[in-house]
């Protein structure tokens, strides 16, 4: 897994949850990670995250997509 996408996520934090331990979202971002690598769209890539984190967290998580498009568009940057 991608180190720069575990910090990236931490760093959002899209459920702020404090405190906030390093392998909090580990499942999330192996399944953000595994899209990024099939997709250089962003929008896609967005609407995986968006998915991801409303599945596991669902009313806990509020970000919306256009939240997820600017991390989208960072994880692109950085795999690509």
């Amino acid at each position: 897994m991608n180190d720069d996408i575990v910090q990236m996520i931490n760093e959002w934090n899209p459920v702020e949850i404090y405190p906030l331990l390093e392998d909090e979202y580990y499942s999330e971002i192996r399944k953000i990670h595994e899209k990024s690598m099939e997709t250089n769209s962003t929008g896609e890539l967005a609407k995986q995250i968006h998915s991801v984190f409303a599945q596991s967290f669902k009313k806990k998580f509020d970000k919306s997509i256009e939240d997820c498009q600017l991390i989208a568009e960072k994880i692109i940057n950085i795999t690509k």
